[in-house]
């Protein structure tokens, strides 16, 4: 039975970049529309749902028509698994964006099909939309957003709820804290201390923010060798680490 349609971005294989899954094969879902804007955003284009999303099998890439059905999608990500060979099962579905919660009716009657593991990730917006498809994720990905990152959209961040509903599911998570050279030492101490108090011993991932465009520049690595060694006795799994894609040269 096919559900209400859904507004793709694009479909990729990759190396997965960010956070525990760094360095493994990735198939990558990357939904349309986001009400956030981030000064540090490096796929703007997802923030419209747009007529058309764009597929990368191991040799060519396509141009496909928006929205989906259930039964497009299933096609269409088998087809991107069978050009490298692979089974559904062998690689992590990562469900990014954009915004995916703003899909969530959609993904919550079809993940229960996917027979693969799936990593979600969410800018922490719209709590009671990740309610309902947490229970079909292994590994989930917030984003705590720092106001100084943001343009717009600061009011929609329902992050501390984000974080009560993994806990309750008892949902593998990991958090992550883009940081730039503005970002204060106040703002961080506030952010660590928030999730503790949520999250108890969650992988914390203090993340550099990757140049792009004429976007925010990174801290010194001092800067978070420091963070790190202030924030040692929170009851955190705290890690220091960049994005590896655009290190390695791929999507």
């Amino acid at each position: 039975m096919d559900r209400s349609p859904l507004f793709l971005d694009e479909i990729f294989l990759s190396l997965q970049g960010e956070g525990l899954e760094v360095g493994r094969p990735h198939l990558f879902l990357r939904l349309g529309g986001c009400p956030l804007r981030c000064k540090y955003c490096d796929t703007p284009r997802s923030w419209k749902q747009r007529d058309t999303f764009d597929v990368f099998f191991k040799h060519t890439s396509e141009h496909r028509a928006n929205p989906l059905t259930d039964a497009d999608l299933f096609q269409v990500l088998q087809e991107v698994l069978a050009s490298y060979g692979l089974p559904s099962t062998d690689v992590m579905l990562a469900i990014t964006g954009g915004e995916p919660l703003l899909q969530a009716e959609f993904l919550s009657t079809w993940l229960p099909q996917w027979e693969g593991p799936v990593l979600l990730e969410t800018a922490g917006i719209l709590a009671s939309k990740l309610e309902t498809v947490i229970s079909e994720v292994e590994l989930l990905s917030l984003d705590w957003k720092l106001s100084e990152t943001l343009c717009s959209g600061e009011e929609l961040l329902q992050t501390e709820a984000c974080l009560d509903l993994a806990r309750a599911a008892e949902c593998t998570t990991q958090v992550k804290l883009v940081l730039t050279e503005t970002t204060s030492t106040e703002q961080v101490s506030h952010a660590l201390e928030s999730i503790a108090a949520k999250l108890p011993h969650a992988v914390v991932f203090l993340q550099p923010v990757t140049p792009f465009g004429e976007g925010p520049k990174p801290p010194q690595a001092e800067q978070l060798l420091q963070w790190s060694l202030r924030h040692r006795a929170l009851s955190l799994d705290l890690r220091v680490l960049p994005q590896v894609h655009p290190l390695l040269g791929v999507r």
